[in-house]
């Protein structure tokens, strides 16, 4: 069939005679919808009533008839199921308003609880419990027994206490109306209602005060006053800061404990206060402090309203910058900083003092500061005036384990200091700090070198006469131990040279790598690693080297020390630095103090 007799069956169509092909039914259904939505009825009709009885027609209405109202049955049935079931409690009403209007957290409002009794019975025997919020502060409360209440009565319960919940949070009380009810008989039954209610503010109020100029770099103090407005005593209160990007924490009354302070509870209508000192960075042109003040009981904290205060920052009149000629810090060694500064406010600036610090444990506690007294030109700074000063520091040789909590990869953070009289006419001092300078510290090498004939317990390592006597052998042990180091070390060449008369056993125990080597003829004695991991931590192993050596003195020692070894000393690469290393051991002879078996032996004998 072409397109236009598709088209025209469709336009033809009736509720017997439909068209075949999926365009002509569209059409007929665009056309006659009617027709469309008859079709099932008359296919059903057709199939079973048709011809069946002198009454088909009627039949086939009654039917759906029947079908119609037992489908209306069914959706009554499932409204009505669906429908809320209304119960004798549920005409029972229990309502709940607070007064004043709006709750003050840590102040007193006057819970009322109002009944009504719509249940067209008397309730008899009627007691109210409450369950209040944790923490609340019970101070007055009506009888909780309300006896018999009549049909249509309306009353009221109240309750006076302090809510120390959450400004903003949900306080949620609930009330359980039990009592009994019948004719016939007595029929126990309970009505309970949830009231939730949100404090609006707080009676715990904070302020900040700040000095009347901010500038970048300079320490600060900051004085926190806590009050308490209301008319209840205070728990203990914790204050959590948020502190400005750029301010670091130096000090405070009370401590700074897990990121809060706190402080005890105060007095109804007392005040108290808190201070903190801190140094502010690179800031930008303002700063703002964020202070959740909390009621704390135990693990409890119930936050009230938070103090933001905002101030402007200047930066500094003065401004300093700090640099250093070598590209790492040699421990033992002196650094020479160079501050240079420039005035670039509108202000004279008198009695200049520059300076450099440093938290690493190789920068000694000694003040490194210059002042007008050797270098004039600091007693004032005029606007746009600019010069360099410089500042030489000797660094700590080496340092303990206790004094650090970094073992390995240290670096000296270094800044520079300046503290001025700002000229505008106020005399206010002001100290502000540069940026800071990370340098990457060369290991310290600490190298051991002594001699045994007994170790510290007694048992004896050496053997021959003590002490030792012209003609005879006596043997000595010799022990190298590396310690205090930070970085990796590469090529470590530890070598000592043997005395008069003293030879290598052979006998010799080692942490790693290789034992030792002698040469005859150069009478030297070394010790090589390819690599030496750092060796400060508590946790690393000890790195060293122990060996024999023997000593066979002549007439011409005869009332000497001999000397075991001497020029002892250690080379390496830094490998973190590629700074060259090197230390040196101390000379090794046969007086052995601390050795409980060749003290005061040391002497050749004849």
């Amino acid at each position: 069939m072409n397109l236009p007799d598709e088209i025209k069956t469709g336009l033809a169509c009736n509720s017997v005679s439909k068209p075949d092909s999926i365009l002509g039914r569209a059409v007929c259904l665009s056309v006659h919808p009617g027709r469309m939505i008859l079709f099932p009825f008359v296919k059903w009709f057709d199939k079973r009533y048709r011809g069946k009885s002198a009454f088909a027609h009627l039949l086939f209405a009654f039917d759906l008839l029947l079908i119609g109202a037992l489908i209306g049955i069914g959706i009554s049935l499932a409204f009505l199921s669906l429908a809320p079931q209304t119960t004798f409690e549920d005409n029972l009403a229990l309502e709940a308003t607070v007064a004043p209007r709006e709750i003050v957290a840590g102040a007193s409002s006057t819970l009322v609880i109002e009944y009504r009794n719509d249940t067209g019975e008397e309730l008899r025997n009627a007691q109210l419990t409450l369950t209040y919020p944790d923490h609340f502060l019970l101070e007055e409360q009506d009888a909780l027994d309300l006896g018999t209440i009549p049909v249509g009565a309306v009353g009221s319960f109240h309750v006076k206490g302090v809510m120390f919940g959450d400004v903003g949070g949900e306080q949620t009380f609930t009330s359980t109306l039990r009592f009994t009810h019948g004719t016939d008989k007595d029929v126990a039954a309970r009505k309970t209602a949830t009231h939730t209610f949100s404090p609006a503010s707080s009676t715990l109020e904070l302020a900040l005060t700040l000095p009347e100029k901010l500038i970048a770099y300079q320490p600060i103090e900051g004085i926190i006053t806590y009050a308490n407005k209301g008319e209840i005593d205070f728990p203990t209160i914790a204050i959590e800061p948020e502190w400005p990007e750029g301010f670091t924490l130096v000090r405070s009354t009370p401590a700074f404990i897990n990121n809060v302070f706190e402080v005890p509870g105060i007095a109804a209508g007392e005040t108290g206060s808190m201070t903190f000192v801190g140094s502010l960075g690179d800031t930008g042109d303002q700063v703002t402090f964020v202070f959740h003040p909390s009621f704390t009981f135990g693990e409890d904290r119930y936050r009230q309203e938070t103090l933001t205060h905002t101030a402007p920052v200047v930066p500094p009149q003065l401004k300093i910058e700090h640099g250093i000629t070598k590209s790492s810090a040699e421990p033992g060694s002196e650094i020479l900083f160079t501050v240079r500064y420039e005035n670039i406010g509108e202000n004279d600036l008198t009695n200049v003092v520059l300076g450099i610090e440093s938290d690493s444990p190789f920068f000694s506690k000694d003040v490194y500061e210059i002042t007008s007294a050797t270098s004039p030109e600091l007693a004032s700074v005029s606007p746009g005036a600019s010069g360099e000063i410089s500042i030489p520091v000797r660094l700590r040789s080496s340092i303990l384990q206790s004094e650090t909590t970094d073992y390995d990869g240290l670096d000296l953070v270094s800044r520079c200091t300046a503290t001025y009289t700002l000229g505008d006419g106020t005399g206010q001092r002001i100290s502000s700090k540069g940026s800071s300078l990370t340098t990457p510290i060369t290991t310290p090498v600490m190298l051991e070198s002594f001699g045994r004939y007994a170790t510290a317990t007694g048992d004896q390592l050496g053997r021959g006469s003590l002490p030792p006597t012209v003609g005879e052998k006596t043997t000595y042990w010799v022990f190298w131990h590396v310690g205090g180091t930070i970085n990796e070390l590469t090529n470590v060449v530890i070598e000592g040279t043997v005395g008069d008369n003293v030879t290598f056993t052979g006998r010799q125990s080692t942490s790693q790598n290789n034992g030792v080597e002698f040469d005859p003829e150069t009478g030297i004695i070394s010790w090589e690693l390819a690599s030496l991991e750092p060796t400060l931590s508590p946790t690393s192993k000890v790195v060293g080297v122990a060996f024999e050596l023997a000593i066979t003195p002549d007439i011409t020692m005869i009332e000497e020390i001999p000397t075991l070894l001497s020029d002892i000393h250690l080379t390496a690469t830094d490998s973190r630095t590629g700074a060259f290393v090197s230390a040196s051991g101390s000379e090794v002879t046969t007086n052995l103090p601390n050795d409980l078996m060749a003290s005061d032996k040391a002497r050749v004998e004849e």
